[in-house]
């Protein structure tokens, strides 16, 4: 059976770490640090989390390229996924605690979705969150007899996305110009990469393995020998 995705050590570490901040958040330098870092908060972990869950679809694309990468970049690439979506769940969690304690949001709107534009983030953090449960428990629906349910609720992702995106562009504050650009990079890129997954599915490429010569585009044909070379 394989074993979890998630480090032994980060439970431990997460316990004194989180006692610690607290405690130095409890005098003066530390409040106004915490003030300054919650005010940044604030500000951009909403785009951070959309651009790293953006870097992670786009990767999670490219990991599972087979006539391009062999195993070794392969296994680089969905290293780079787990980290990716982890960077981006953490700035959306951030995200959402934050705009509770300002009182832009209250604890049931980040999780009662709509068609609003809080409801739309809702919507996404509720989708997020399932795709992060089944990545942290992928080897139990491997070693089950569904293995392809997860891929089902491993592709709400790309439900996710776009849903986040009309988030950030309609609530709140109106979004600034490089904002809005780096969403229409976001976009662009992942459509690319979208479009390279759909091109290697409709047409398969043998893929490359370690170690093995990349294929030739144009089979080389041997002629038939006649009868009197074969005498």
């Amino acid at each position: 059976m394989a074993e979890s995705r998630v480090p032994r050590w980060m439970v431990p570490t997460l316990c004194v770490v989180a006692p610690v901040t607290l405690g130095l958040a409890a005098t003066g330098p530390g409040a106004v640090f915490a003030a300054h870092a919650q005010l940044f908060l604030l500000t951009y972990s909403g785009v951070f989390a959309l651009v790293a869950m953006s870097l992670t679809v786009m990767i999670g694309l490219t990991a599972t390229d087979r006539s391009l990468l062999t195993i070794r970049y392969r296994v680089l690439a969905q290293a780079g996924h787990r980290t990716t979506s982890t960077v981006g769940m953490t700035f959306l969690v951030a995200h959402l605690m934050v705009k509770i304690l300002a009182g832009h949001a209250s604890a049931a709107d980040a999780v009662v979705f709509g068609l609003g534009p809080i409801g739309l983030g809702a919507m996404a953090f509720d989708l997020f969150l399932i795709v992060l449960l089944s990545g942290v428990t992928r080897f139990w629906f491997a070693a089950g007899t569904r293995p392809g349910l997860w891929r089902g609720l491993h592709a709400l992702s790309y439900l996710a996305w776009p849903v986040a995106i009309m988030h950030g562009l309609t609530a709140g504050r109106q979004a600034a110009p490089w904002v809005v650009w780096g969403y229409v990079l976001c976009l662009v890129f992942v459509g690319l990469a979208l479009l390279n997954r759909a091109v290697l599915v409709v047409r398969p490429i043998v893929p490359v393995r370690e170690g093995e010569p990349e294929p030739s585009p144009t089979p080389v044909r041997t002629r038939r020998k006649s009868k009197a070379e074969q005498r």
